[in-house]
């Protein structure tokens, strides 16, 4: 009977928690600009892969090894090394998951208080956790082994594996997230005040991805200029590649068991891993899940370091910017997405620089550095610029304390804008000195393309900041922290992109007209971009000031 009242709970919680997510689609504030990007995005992406991955399937699968090809071993290498990346990756997606189901959920502190069992509430979490895991699951098992299926000879059974798959998977990673939930919990609690250490990490970590995203380029362009990839993988590489493929568990069970390899065994090591890490998590997540319940209910004590001693009075307008500061320096989600993100930049140009003019010119045979280099910093500059698009959402209730003290409304918005433009200006510098000391560019066009990034940099904030001004979103969270944004930052997003394509084309339709005419006008890039930042920056801070005092003074916006 008890067993049965348990099932009809987590079934009653599951249906719930389904119709709350097919509600989202019916709010008024719904992003469906962000929802159909981020389709677009998956959809390219997919693509992409798909097309990339078939390239190279066909390049490994023929390498030879002591003068003979091994196709089934190529194939397992291959399918170990992508499986285990994307276990990886899925592992992490299962921590912020458990993150949001099991300790953040607004939900939790109601059903704290009624007469629902620790176990129906943990198994319909851990129910909801898989079914988004198999959505992740379906799409990525799909998209490797139709590819894969597609350029090698592989059985039925490979096929059937695969259906099983897009289900087993899931399994693995949340097992595994499971196992690491705890240590993961104790590091974001150590980590909580001490910005410095969690900016310092977070930075260091992106600046890693984008250093692999750089070796990925990398070997794509190999790809695509021809076949230096395929004299890259002698028998010493592939000897490294097969030994660091052998150690990827349990990625190398899942390889062996879609390329017919030691079947038993790693079916057997599937199932002992997911069985031995379920049964060693559900202790470690109950016990976590009960004290994130009762700190949700209760309040969490934690003790202040003694206060410093009154410093200087500084001006307003510098109190403002301190403040703006201080907000986004002190909640790591914001500092994340905007300091971090700020500081990679010049990463993120410099490698895409160092690809794509080699690319462009391999291709083509057009050289057009210049060119290249002021649409990337346009484009990752107003990428970096969209976390602007919370200047004023992120103040929530607070923006009303600020109305009504003696400050001018220039000042408020403006010291919003001033903070982001001194961001952008060292996050612009640092991307020039790099392109000019790496000799990707020189200095003097190096210089334009500071000057040039700089004045669009400051079109973005001030479109980003009115545009939020307009359509403020305040978080319904006790700490006020946004979490999403009602579709401004979407919006953002493609009013970023479309200035940067648009401006982009034109230096490079004017390139290929000047190398087709030979009018020798090579000057009129710099006129060009010169007049289009110009523009550019005019029409922003227009569209900032326009009847920005009669709004502020009647802003009642911010509602939900």
């Amino acid at each position: 009977m008890k067993n049965r009242s348990t099932f009809r709970t987590i079934r009653a919680l599951l249906k719930k928690n389904g119709q709350e997510r097919r509600s989202m689609f019916r709010q008024k504030n719904f992003d469906f600009l962000g929802f159909f990007l981020r389709l677009v995005l998956i959809a390219a992406l997919v693509a992409l892969f798909v097309v990339f991955f078939g390239r190279f399937c066909d390049v490994y699968l023929a390498v030879k090894t002591a003068g003979s090809p091994d196709p089934v071993g190529r194939g397992g290498e291959m399918l170990t090394i992508l499986y285990a990346a994307v276990i990886l990756g899925m592992t992490i997606a299962c921590l912020g998951l458990f993150d949001r189901e099991l300790f953040k959920a607004d939900d939790n502190r109601l059903y704290s208080a009624l007469p629902i069992g620790a176990n129906a509430l943990f198994a319909a979490k851990l129910v909801s956790v898989y079914l988004e895991q198999a959505v992740i699951s379906t799409v990525v098992v799909l998209a490797i082994n139709l590819t894969f299926g597609f350029h090698a000879e592989v059985s039925a059974a490979f096929w059937v594996t695969t259906a099983a798959l897009c289900l087993l998977l899931p399994l693995i990673t949340i097992a595994l997230a499971s196992l690491i939930v705890g240590p993961y919990q104790l590091l974001k609690r150590f980590l909580k005040e001490r910005f410095v250490v969690l900016f310092v990490a977070a930075t260091a970590v992106l600046g890693v991805l984008f250093w692999l995203y750089s070796i990925i380029l990398g070997a794509v362009k190999d790809l695509l200029l021809g076949d230096s990839l395929r004299y890259f993988f002698n028998d010493r590489i592939i000897g490294k590649v097969s030994k660091a493929a052998s150690l990827l568990y349990p990625g190398r069970w899942i390889g062996n068991i879609l390329t017919g390899v030691d079947l038993g065994l790693s079916w057997l090591g599937v199932a002992l891993f997911v069985g031995v890490g379920f049964a060693l998590a559900i202790v470690m997540i109950r016990l976590i899940l009960t004290r994130s319940l009762q700190e949700r209910n209760v309040g969490t004590q934690y003790f202040r370091r003694r206060g410093k001693t009154v410093r200087p009075q500084r001006s307003t307008f510098l109190a403002l910017i301190k403040r703006e500061f201080l907000l986004i320096f002190r909640t790591p989600s914001y500092a994340f997405s905007y300091f971090s993100v700020a500081l990679i930049m010049p990463l993120m140009v410099y490698f895409c620089m160092d690809i794509a003019s080699s690319l462009v010119m391999d291709l083509v045979g057009l050289q057009c550095d210049l060119e290249l280099a002021i649409f990337l910093t346009m484009l990752f500059g107003a990428l970096t610029n969209v976390f602007c698009g919370t200047n004023i959402s992120r103040d929530g209730e607070n923006f009303y304390v600020l109305k009504a003290m003696p400050i001018g409304y220039r000042e408020v918005i403006f010291s919003k804008v001033a903070l982001c433009a001194f961001v952008m200006g060292i996050s612009q510098v640092a991307s020039a000195v790099l392109l000019a000391a790496s000799s990707l560019l020189p200095w003097y066009d190096a210089l334009f393309v500071l000057a040039v990034g700089s004045v669009f940099g400051v079109a973005d904030i001030c479109i980003a900041t009115r545009y939020d001004f307009d359509h403020a979103h305040f978080s319904s969270e006790e700490n006020g922290e946004i979490h999403e944004s009602g579709g401004t930052m979407s919006v953002i997003v493609v009013v970023g992109m479309l200035i940067s394509f648009f401006t982009g084309g034109l230096l490079f339709v004017l390139k290929i007209l000047d190398r087709l005419k030979g009018f020798g006008a090579g000057y009129l890039t710099y006129v060009l971009a010169a007049v289009c930042a110009a523009l550019a920056a005019g029409g922003a801070l227009f569209y900032l000031l326009f009847r920005l005092r009669k709004k502020y003074y009647e802003f009642t916006g911010g509602g939900l």
